[in-house]
């Protein structure tokens, strides 16, 4: 499966109010160990939307607003059941309902890695699954044709837009206090969107669904899971249960420490981060000083090459929608037209750094489009 094959799973599409990542992405999921054998023996716990921050799932105050305004050009109108025409309160009631019905899996974009990640998601003492998109998207629930993926963009609520159109856009914004957690999201739908009242009414409480707290997303754990990381500070008897746990399910993937404790098992495959998620005032200096820092901070004793990546949707190249992948490799480098995805005609901007030497940078069709199109209109007599 490739990043130009149009068959791929329909996770997203073209256009649409958030983006998936590279294949190459890195993505982890953190678990406490009392947990591990239950997600490789029933899947990936997928929470309830009702049971996470009351912001989940709902627009922000500007967006709010302008519903509203726009709501009150029709308060005139009377219904057929006599009722003033309160569209602003239907839709907002009926996201707010919508809450039972969406299903959000979380799981972290990066090798990076944070004490205070592995506090809240493993209890101090438990793993990171670890595996890329392109597997997420392979081998997550195959089957399940509701399934929505993407990067989480945060967001100052008080201030900023959220889209206001397909409820389930909304699971991919939150607000800015969640920034540390770089979210990645797989989401799912139990029961499809509740009807919208246009007359203000509540609905009856015999409409509300009756559904779990949590599901569980189906996976090959074998082919997912590329290898297993231990909490920071973790003992022999911590990865002996976590070996263990492994064997018993049939899953081959290695065992290997935090890299706040022994960096060098992670210079056997490559480093990832992404970044943009919270540039909240658009800065192009923000997204400038995220990759001078990643450069910078590359041990070129180890690492030999830096791939910096800009992906954003087509014709959309404004540095609050654009997201940077940052790659170290110290071999094996993929062919830059591999990053974006194709069959979604992301703009991709590759910039390759060589033992601290800037080389070059690849433009796929798209990002060439637009910087001629960019450049003609700032040379119009040309």
């Amino acid at each position: 499966m490739t990043s130009g094959d149009s068959s791929r799973r329909p996770v997203t599409g073209k256009n649409t109010e958030w983006m998936i990542p590279s294949d190459q992405m890195i993505i982890r999921r953190y678990k406490p160990l009392r947990h591990f054998a239950g997600t490789l023996e029933n899947g990936f716990r997928a929470g309830q939307a009702e049971g996470y921050e009351e912001r989940e799932g709902q627009a922000s105050e500007p967006a709010r607003e302008h519903e509203k305004q726009r709501s009150e050009r029709t308060e005139s109108m009377i219904l057929n059941n006599g009722e003033e025409m309160d569209l602003a309160s239907g839709i907002e009631q009926a996201r707010e309902a919508a809450r039972e019905n969406y299903y959000a899996s979380c799981w972290r974009l990066g090798t990076d890695e944070d004490p205070e990640i592995w506090e809240a998601y493993a209890d101090g003492r438990g793993v990171a699954i670890e595996t890329t998109y392109r597997q997420i998207e392979e081998f997550i629930a195959p089957d399940q044709e509701d399934l929505y993926m993407g990067i989480v963009r945060y967001l100052d609520y008080e201030e900023e837009f959220t889209p206001t159109g397909i409820p389930y856009v909304l699971y991919f914004y939150k607000h800015r206090t969640f920034d540390s957690e770089q979210e990645f999201r797989v989401l799912t739908n139990r029961g499809g969107n509740p009807i919208i009242r246009t007359d203000g009414q509540e609905m009856p409480p015999e409409s509300r669904p009756d559904n779990p707290s949590h599901v569980n997303l189906s996976a090959d754990m074998d082919a997912l899971i590329n290898r297993v990381i231990l909490s920071l500070g973790a003992d022999d008897e911590l990865r002996a249960e976590v070996e263990e746990t492994l064997d018993e399910h049939g899953v081959s993937a290695p065992v290997v420490p935090s890299r706040l404790d022994d960096p060098a098992p992670h210079h056997e495959t490559y480093d990832t981060e992404l970044g943009g998620a919270a540039n909240y005032e658009a800065s192009e200096g923000y997204l400038d000083d995220l990759i001078d820092r990643f450069v910078e901070e590359t041990d070129w004793d180890v690492w030999n090459t830096v791939d910096v990546i800009q992906l954003n949707q087509r014709e959309k190249l404004h540095p609050r929608t654009v997201f940077v992948e940052c790659f170290r490799y110290v071999d094996d480098l993929p062919d830059r037209s591999e990053y974006g995805q194709e069959h979604l005609n992301y703009e991709v901007r590759a910039h390759r750094v060589v033992d601290g030497e800037y080389q070059d940078t690849f433009l796929n069709d798209p990002a060439e489009e637009t910087d001629e199109e960019l450049a003609e209109a700032d040379n119009p007599s040309e």
